[in-house]
């Protein structure tokens, strides 16, 4: 009974402590049995701090900023460094690019952007453009 308190009490504090919390670490709490004080949906409304700000011609994400999205870029997503020194893009993730692969580029097709880490040359098109 103790365990079950204090893990309450810990995932309490860090679900009420930390905005960036995600749904899933709330639904993994539950699976393991946990019940928490707050309901699943609720910690979608701590999650206000961050949006899309338009910069010129890119839309960026702004972690420090609230409200409505002022854009949406053409492709969502970042370049993030993983543990073994690799860089790959995690496209449903938000904030700047934490590494630049060492080859690859961004493509058009499909009316779309995307990151090909297979080939060479120019970029086609730029992910950050505010989408139209």
């Amino acid at each position: 009974m103790k365990t079950r308190l204090i893990t309450l009490t810990v995932l309490t504090t860090v679900m009420v402590g930390f905005p960036a919390v995600d749904r899933a670490a709330s639904l993994r709490a539950r699976e393991a049995g946990v019940s928490a004080a707050l309901p699943v949906d609720a910690t979608a409304d701590l999650q206000t701090k961050g949006r899309f700000k338009k910069e010129g011609d890119n839309c960026v994400w702004n972690a420090e900023d609230s409200g409505p999205n002022q854009c949406a870029p053409v492709t969502r997503g970042r370049f993030k460094k993983g543990g073994d020194d690799s860089c790959t893009w995690v496209a449903n993730d938000n904030g700047p690019d934490q590494c630049t692969p060492p080859a690859g580029r961004w493509k058009r097709g499909d009316n779309r952007c995307y990151w090909d880490p297979k080939d060479s040359g120019p970029n086609q098109c730029n992910p950050r453009q505010a989408r139209k």
